[in-house]
C-alpha cells in the first residue's frame, strides 16, 4: 500500500546502543522504495531513493548496500506524492513553512518528504561506528564529524513525525540526502537549496516491528527525551 511507513525497531533502541542485531536489507526493501536508517552497529547512515539502497559509512566512501547487510534501524515507505510543487529556494529553516499546504492542519501525522534540488550547501553529520557493544547514540554524537559540502545536485528524502512519537522516531524532520552522481549523501543537519522539485505525502498508516532479538529483550528500553534524541541526532527541535 502506498504511503504508510514500514519501520523496523525504534530510535530508543538505538539512543541505548540497540544496533548489532536486525533484518535484512532485503527484507526492508520489501517494505519500501524510499527511505531512511542505519547500519549494524550505528556505522554510518542508510538512504533509499527509487528502490535502491545506499550506506554512507563513517570510515570509507558511499556503497549499495546489499541484500544480506544487517539494519537494526529503518524507516520506509512506498511513496506516491500528494504534493507537488516547485521551489525557487528553500532551507532547513525554512522548509516546515514550504510544507505550508500540508501545515499547519495536519500536525499530528507523518509526513514523507522527497527533495530534488541544487544544493548550494548542505551539512552532513557523520556518525563513527561503535568502539564497544552498547555505546550509546548520545556517546557516538559527541564523537560525531560534521561535513559541509557546497554546490552539488542531489535529492533528499526523509520524514516528519510528530512530537507524541519521540522515542519511536526523531520528532520534527529526519533526513537523509543522495548526491546525484552517487559520491556523498548521508544525515542531513542543515541545507540550502534551490530550483527545487518538493514532493510529499500525508502518512496516516504506520507500522512498526520490534526485533525478536536477545539483544533488544534483554532489558526494558528507558523513556527518551526529545531534547537528547535531537542532541544525538543533531537536528533542529523546531516545529
Amino acid at each position: 500500500m502506498a504511503n504508510c511507513i514500514y519501520q523496523y525497531s525504534v530510535l530508543g533502541a538505538l539512543m541505548d546502543g540497540i544496533c548489532q542485531d536486525g533484518t535484512t536489507a532485503q527484507n526492508i526493501l520489501k517494505h519500501g522504495d524510499h527511505g531512511i536508517g542505519t547500519i549494524r552497529g550505528l556505522n554510518g547512515e542508510l538512504v533509499i531513493i527509487d528502490g535502491v539502497a545506499y550506506h554512507f559509512p563513517a570510515d570509507g566512501p558511499l556503497r549499495p548496500v546489499e541484500d544480506a547487510d544487517i539494519i537494526p534501524y529503518a524507516m520506509t515507505t512506498k511513496f506516491q506524492p500528494t504534493l507537488t510543487s516547485h521551489v525557487p529556494c528553500t532551507s532547513m529553516s525554512s522548509l516546515f513553512d514550504t510544507l505550508s499546504p500540508v501545515f499547519p492542519g495536519e500536525q499530528n501525522v507523518f509526513l514523507s518528504i522527497r527533495l530534488v534540488a541544487s544544493f548550494s550547501r548542505v551539512v552532513f553529520r557523520v556518525i563513527p561506528a561503535q568502539s564497544n557493544p552498547r555505546e550509546t547514540l548520545l556517546s557516538l554524537a559527541k564523537r560525531q564529524e560534521i561535513r559541509e559540502c557546497r554546490h552539488i545536485q542531489g535529492t533528499l528524502f526523509g520524514f516528519w513525525s510528530p512530537k507524541y512519537t519521540s522515542g519511536l522516531s526523531v520528532p520534527g524532520f529526519h533526513l537523509h540526502l543522495l548526491s546525484t552522481d552517487r559520491t556523498l549523501g548521508g544525515h542531513v543537519m542543515d541545507f540550502d537549496a534551490e530550483d527545487g522539485q518538493l514532493d510529499a505525502a500525508v502518512v496516516r498508516n504506520y507500522q512498526v516491528e520490534l526485533p525478536d532479538s536477545e539483544e533488544f529483550r534483554e532489558a526494558p528500553l528507558n523513556c527518551v527525551k526529545e531534547q537528547e534524541l535531537h542532541t544525538a541526532e543533531g537536528v533542529s527541535t523546531s516545529h
